[in-house]
């Protein structure tokens, strides 16, 4: 700025405004309980699918599911690992708008109580596990009334 001075150029400075109070944004949601890391595979799109095993995602059902959301979403599952992230981590690091927890025991891992409504700026959809899907036709029809109800399966009117 000395130079500029030097050389009769004025030069323009912000005027010192008051900050407001700025978020944490490092906490996470009342019950997120941030010990269970998430290893995130392959996919893209707004959608984290979340199951309890990596093999889970490799089945024909995931393949299934991949055609009913119409899109290819991201899947994840539990990790230990040093790379492994956080779920609110991943949510704004990757712009998740949906999340999708497959299983009751999943979710009590992940949660203290109950999953809230919303984490971050994803909407957290319950699902029944991967394992009742393919072992139970109640929760496959629970699975599609749920996708359906939650916006990520859009029904074409026939």
């Amino acid at each position: 700025m000395a130079y500029l001075e030097a050389m009769d150029i004025s030069v323009w400075q912000l005027r010192s405004i008051p900050r407001a109070a700025e978020p944490d944004l490092k906490t996470t949601a009342p019950g997120v309980q941030t010990a269970t890391g998430l290893k995130l595979g392959p996919g893209s799109g707004g959608t984290l699918l979340l199951c309890a095993d990596p093999a889970d995602s490799a089945t024909r059902l995931a393949n299934d599911i991949v055609r009913a959301l119409g899109s290819v979403p991201v899947w994840a599952w539990p990790e230990t690992d040093a790379k492994a992230v956080g779920l609110a981590e991943a949510i704004e690091e990757h712009l998740f708008t949906t999340v999708a927890i497959f299983g009751d025991g999943l979710a009590r891992q992940l949660f203290d109580n109950e999953i809230p409504a919303s984490l971050k700026a994803a909407k957290l959809v319950p699902l029944p596990s991967m394992r009742d899907v393919q072992q139970r036709a109640e929760a496959r029809r629970a699975l599609w009334d749920t996708f359906c109800r939650s916006g990520m399966v859009h029904m074409d009117p026939v």
